[in-house]
């Protein structure tokens, strides 16, 4: 039906059923903008068309997969969910907006719960990065816990302030053999150092490179009938994003860690370069892959989808799309870390121990517990969740059951395959710094959910925004049924008449705090130097009374 008959109706009156057929109401010849769909809200056929019209489309995708396309709607994804509210005695719970509400709210709390954690550490980091001395006088003097009665605690403080020692100890040999390079020695590293990030952005081009094309050719290849296929061809087409990427992030880490040890760096600045290097390589694979499925949804290559603003041809319900490709990254990051630790560190252990004779067994040796890997699998799979999160709303619930299993599984493989690292360094100063990755993690997540909320026009066939032209606009259309006085209150906070006063007075805030954290600065150090001074008038002090004394003996 042509927009000119639509508007030839009268108002109020429901169209007549004779005109609308199911193989008329193709979601591939065009889609609704905001005038077509305020006049399919009319048409009570509308939301079974459209669904029956998705499935159909979905089926005949590859199935016979762990996740097959004709699982969209079941309720782990976005296309389950409807705009029809639940409708309580009282009121009437509105879906959408919920919906939408509870992704930003998870968003927000943990940003709030990071930012939190994060401050208290840098407090201690800050309290850590004193001069050395005082640092070796404050763990010898100052770091034992009186109030330890048992023999083991007792046992396990010992050794964490002998590990603290050892660390700086290393610490303070590297910075002793750092100061004695000569020149050339100097030049030497240096330029290994540049070879060597120039192999290391190599291979994340490589990666990168390898990630856009997998997913290229998947979503090119996703509407190839099955007969056409060979037994396992549609697995392989439908995961070859999250087979590539999970590859990828298993085997750069382990070039990254060979790297890193001719580059002579502190223990400490080793770690958080590895993690730095391996962060980046995570988390832009996962950019890599959302920016290239959202460049295939909003891309129309030989038909028109100006009325829609994505390709409703291959994407009916792009954001169930989204929803399993992330779902399929976090299951497939599981199966790798079960496997690895059960066919790759058990058998390992084994060998290590009744095979040591062998030479290959003797330069393989036994794993070593790698602490940036670990905390990469944190970061990696908590991102997909943030990310997912919008288009899954289950995934939360999902990564949280896999960070209880693999938090198990890690401890019996550190118990008992597992030997520590030979390398010391200080926990205490990287938990500052863990936390500043999952920070990033968390600021890369929010990019592409603002980018799908705002921006990307919201699915016309499934899910709970089929009446607006993105998902943000059910705000704006909520505010619109308060009444006036709290619309008026509403707007005005979100004016640009409010916004520019506020951000100069957080400014001045910022500034009077900054201010103020350099004046303590500033006595703490005088208090520093005061203290020095009257050690030094307690030993003139001492000198001068012994001397005394010693002229009354003579």
């Amino acid at each position: 039906m042509s927009e000119s008959g639509a508007s030839a109706l009268p108002p109020g009156r429901p169209s007549r059923q004779p005109f609308i057929h199911p193989e008329n109401l193709s979601l591939d010849s065009s889609c609704f903008s905001s005038p077509p769909v305020n006049f399919l809200q009319e048409l009570p056929s509308y939301r079974s068309i459209a669904r029956k019209r998705t499935n159909i489309l979905s089926r005949d995708k590859p199935s016979g997969t762990l996740l097959k396309p004709t699982d969209s709607y079941t309720c782990l994804f976005y296309g389950h969910y409807t705009i029809d509210g639940v409708k309580f005695q009282n009121f009437t719970y509105d879906l959408p907006l919920a919906y939408l509400l509870s992704t930003v709210a998870y968003v927000a709390l943990s940003l709030l719960w990071i930012v939190k954690r994060s401050v208290e550490g840098f407090k201690v980091n800050l309290i850590q990065s004193e001069e050395h001395f005082q640092s070796y006088c404050n763990k010898i003097f100052a770091g034992w816990d009186f109030c330890i009665t048992n023999s083991s605690m007792a046992n396990l403080k010992h050794s964490s302030l002998r590990y603290e020692l050892r660390a700086d100890l290393e610490e303070e040999r590297i910075r002793q053999k750092i100061a004695e390079r000569t020149s050339e020695e100097t030049i030497r590293i240096y330029s290994l150092r540049l070879f060597l990030n120039c192999i290391v952005l190599a291979v994340l081009a490589a990666c990168f490179y390898a990630i856009y094309r997998a997913t290229i050719f998947s979503q090119e290849h996703m509407k190839k009938e099955i007969d056409k296929m060979v037994f396992g061809e549609n697995l392989l087409i439908l995961y070859l994003p999250s087979i590539v990427i999970t590859l990828a992030n298993f085997i750069t880490p382990v070039i990254f860690a060979k790297i890193i040890h001719y580059e002579d760096y502190s223990p400490g600045f080793e770690i958080r370069l590895t993690i730095l290097r391996c962060v980046f390589m995570r988390l832009a694979t996962i950019c890599v892959l959302v920016f290239t499925l959202g460049s295939k949804i909003t891309s129309c290559d030989n038909y028109s989808c100006e009325l829609c603003g994505y390709n409703q041809n291959l994407y009916p319900c792009w954001e169930t799309q989204v929803g399993q490709e992330m779902y399929k990254l976090m299951i497939f990051d599981l199966i790798i870390i079960l496997a690895v630790t059960l066919f790759v560190d058990f058998p390992r252990k084994l060998l290590v121990t009744y095979c040591s004779s062998w030479k290959l067994i003797q330069c393989w040796g036994q794993q070593e517990f790698a602490i940036p890997d670990n905390v990469l699998g944190i970061v990696y799979g908590q991102t997909i969740c943030w990310i997912g999160a919008f288009f899954s709303p289950l995934l939360p619930a999902i990564a949280t059951l896999k960070f209880i299993i693999i938090f198990y599984v890690k401890e019996i493989s550190l118990l008992y395959t597992c030997r520590p690292s030979p390398r010391q360094f200080r926990a205490s100063n990287s938990n500052f710094f863990f936390l500043l990755v999952l920070l990033i993690g968390l600021c890369l997540a929010i990019i592409p959910l603002t980018i799908s909320m705002a921006h990307i026009p919201s699915s016309k066939a499934c899910g709970p925004f089929t009446n607006f032209n993105t998902s943000w606009e059910v705000v704006p259309q909520t505010v619109s049924t308060f009444p006036g006085s709290l619309q008026s209150l509403v707007h005005s906070i979100t004016s640009e008449a409010f916004a520019v006063p506020f951000f100069m007075i957080i400014c001045l805030i910022m500034f009077y705090f900054i201010a103020l954290a350099g004046a303590h600065k500033r006595v703490v150090a005088q208090l520093r130097e005061q203290l020095s001074l009257e050690s030094r008038d307690k030993r003139y002090l001492i000198q001068k009374l012994t001397e005394a004394q010693r002229d009354v003996r003579n």
